[in-house]
């Protein structure tokens, strides 16, 4: 996966937006490999459940940091929203404090995404 590092040098956060959204089907995409490679916190805009099922995969998510409340909503048009006060909120943050703060969370999903034999973890849910 190539990562924008020039991008990702200027920036404090990402958003991953990716291309389904249904509430019965979650679809990840390099959208989330990239920030979790980076070690990087993100707000997904995304299918109900889509951080739900990141944990499901092993992974950590940031509601020590983040209102992931956004993540249960069933009503699209409300889960984009709820998403996009968590990013405009994250701005409002000190990123050097977001980032001690989510340490360890961060240090886990890029081990946990590098290390994993997917294939094999992947038939285990499927």
């Amino acid at each position: 996966v190539l990562v924008p590092i020039d991008v990702y040098n200027q920036t404090y956060y990402s958003v991953v937006a990716e291309t389904i959204a249904f509430n019965h089907y979650c679809q990840y995409t390099e959208k989330v490999a990239k920030p979790m490679i980076a070690k990087r916190p993100f707000v997904a805009f995304a299918s109900q459940f889509y951080l739900r099922n990141l944990r499901n995969l092993g992974f950590q998510t940031f509601g020590t940091v983040i209102d992931e409340a956004y993540d249960k909503e069933f009503d699209l048009n409300q889960r984009m929203l709820l998403a996009w006060h968590q990013v405009e909120w994250l701005c409002t943050q000190n990123p050097e404090q977001v980032y001690s703060a989510l340490k360890s969370v961060l240090e886990h999903n890029q081990q946990h995404f590098v290390e994993t034999d997917w294939h094999s973890a992947l038939k285990k849910h499927f």
